[in-house]
């Protein structure tokens, strides 16, 4: 009697299918979520007008980012191998929603346009900092 192969299980784990790929999106949009009050609150403090706080704001990005990228996969069920995908898919959810933000309600990161536009700037550079984080941690 023939028996059937057995499944690849390596090329299972690592498939993305619409329940992992719903799970990295919902993840990317709470990630932006977060980011934005955290930001709402250190705009208000007046931590991104442009002094020596900002970029200390910047360095804690980095500090704060580097937890958040093994977390992506893990909660998609996808091997370490797959953290450059899976940082891809929360990055350009986060980015989407910074685009519409940017572009039709920048009252949402503040109220004054000045810091607005700052907090859009960090966020910006919190993606990018997944994304350089996310090519280190490719496995």
């Amino acid at each position: 009697m023939a028996s059937l192969p057995a499944a690849d299980t390596a090329q299972d784990t690592a498939t993305l299918t619409a329940p992992r790929l719903a799970m990295l999106i919902g993840y990317g949009l709470m990630l932006w979520a977060s980011g934005v009050l955290l930001l709402r609150w250190v705009a208000g403090a007046g931590l991104l007008d442009g002094d020596g706080w900002q970029m200390l704001v910047y360095a804690l990005v980095v500090v704060g980012t580097v937890p958040c990228i093994p977390l992506g996969p893990w909660l998609a069920g996808l091997p370490r191998s797959e953290t450059v995908r899976a940082t891809a898919i929360v990055c350009a959810t986060a980015c989407a929603i910074d685009g519409l933000v940017i572009g039709f309600a920048p009252w949402i990161y503040a109220d004054d346009p000045v810091m607005a536009r700052a907090c859009a700037g960090c966020l910006l550079w919190a993606i990018g900092v997944a994304l350089a984080l996310g090519l280190v941690r490719r496995g």
